[in-house]
């Protein structure tokens, strides 16, 4: 089995878009809603776009916002609903492009003993730098024609990311490095021996967040 699990948080332009980039080659979706307060208007907004996609909600919770450890918790937890499967861990905005299909790169996995496989963010952005208005029936790979990293010099953030992996692989805040034996895969420990090597597998995760929202967005944060 193959899942998706994705916490939705204070925006949902992208949601939309990213349930369906990802509903056809998953076996099963968890959409995790993360409010600030019980009165939150992103639940209706999920609500609306799950229910067109017939997809439920799996868990609604409310907590302090921005508060990134309490997501990768959530993420973790979910996970650990079925240990044996395969997950795809995926923000909102977040859309992996696979270098072959997704059950091939698992099978590869499996026969080989590794247990996650990891990639780095291309942020995505319009042409000439513009922040695009994004829309339900917008084709956003037109509207962000051009792709590079300039997360990590513009904000220091950690463009890797652990993308694909087994339930019972635990992953790091902001889902950067996964959690073996109590330590990340950080520094000396990047080239576990569980993680799929990149010369086999690297995953690109394209990076949508730069739309016209992200200012008001970043303001929040």
């Amino acid at each position: 089995m193959i899942n998706l699990v994705t916490v939705c948080g204070h925006n949902t332009t992208m949601l939309r878009h990213m349930l369906q980039h990802y509903k056809d080659i998953v076996d099963d979706i968890f959409v995790i809603v993360y409010l600030s307060t019980d009165k939150d208007r992103v639940l209706s907004e999920v609500t609306e776009i799950i229910k067109d996609l017939n997809i439920d909600i799996h868990k609604t919770t409310v907590e302090e916002p921005f508060n990134w450890e309490r997501v990768t918790e959530l993420y973790n937890e979910t996970k650990l609903l079925k240990p044996d499967d395969w997950w795809i861990v995926s923000d909102d905005d977040e859309f992996h492009v696979y270098p072959k299909p997704i059950n091939e790169l698992i099978e590869d996995c499996e026969e080989n003993g590794y247990k996650f496989i990891t990639g780095a963010f291309l942020d995505r952005i319009g042409e000439g730098g513009r922040f695009p208005k994004i829309n339900d029936d917008s084709d956003i790979w037109k509207e962000f024609p051009l792709a590079g990293s300039f997360r990590l010099p513009v904000s220091n953030a950690c463009p890797n990311k652990t993308v694909v992996v087994k339930g019972d692989i635990q992953i790091t805040n902001g889902q950067h490095y996964a959690m073996i034996d109590g330590e990340d895969t950080y520094g000396d420990r990047w080239n576990h021996p569980l993680r799929c090597p990149i010369d086999k597998c690297f995953i690109q995760v394209h990076h949508f967040k730069w739309d016209i929202s992200v200012i008001g967005r970043l303001r929040e944060v």
